[in-house]
């Protein structure tokens, strides 16, 4: 054969194998492939949108982001729930509402963004701290573990939330009231 029909050959095949290609890409349409492909890329922008808004929203508003910080580093820290992780820090601070003075409380509430959210995630305590008799240590150990219960948590795991919610208090309220709270939670 002459080159020449070599030449035209090789073209038919190739025209041929693009127009096989384009016409049976899997049954779709190689432009329809394309729209889908520029949709999931919109999809995709769409999405990265949302999320650098809501962002920018939680930085607006600071308490939010001090919550979801406390709620995340509990949450991954020891492998529980969001809602399992709020209402745990809630039943903590709610006990240590009833063990200090209303000032010192204040004083707490003011620098842990989110309490009033956390304090409403926690458990119902009522008659939980007469369950030790006048022992408040253990009545406030007895009405965590019974908490952590109703969140579906194991007892034990109140002695992994304090240290953690205690040095998130240190770092957002200071050691003064770090060592408040910590003391509210050992003694009445």
């Amino acid at each position: 054969m002459k080159n020449s029909n070599y030449f035209q050959l090789s073209a038919l095949v190739i025209l041929t194998a693009i127009t096989g290609c384009a016409t049976n890409s899997g049954g779709s349409n190689p432009i329809a492939a394309v729209n889908q492909g520029l949709s999931t890329v919109e999809g995709a922008a769409q999405s990265s949108k949302q999320i650098l808004n809501a962002g920018t929203a939680a930085a607006a508003n600071p308490e939010g982001v001090a919550q979801i910080g406390l709620v995340d580093i509990l949450s991954h820290r020891l492998g529980v729930s969001q809602q399992q992780a709020l209402g745990g820090a809630g039943a903590i601070f709610q006990m240590a509402q009833g063990s200090m003075n209303p000032q010192a409380f204040s004083t707490l509430s003011r620098s842990v963004p989110g309490m009033s959210t956390m304090l409403g995630a926690a458990p119902s305590m009522s008659n939980l701290s007469s369950l030790a008799g006048g022992n408040s240590t253990l009545s406030n150990a007895a009405a965590l573990a019974a908490s952590f219960k109703q969140l579906n948590l194991s007892p034990d795991m109140v002695g992994q939330f304090i240290p953690i919610i205690t040095n998130y208090v240190s770092k957002t309220s200071g050691q003064a009231t770090a060592n408040l709270f910590q003391s509210a939670l050992t003694s009445r």
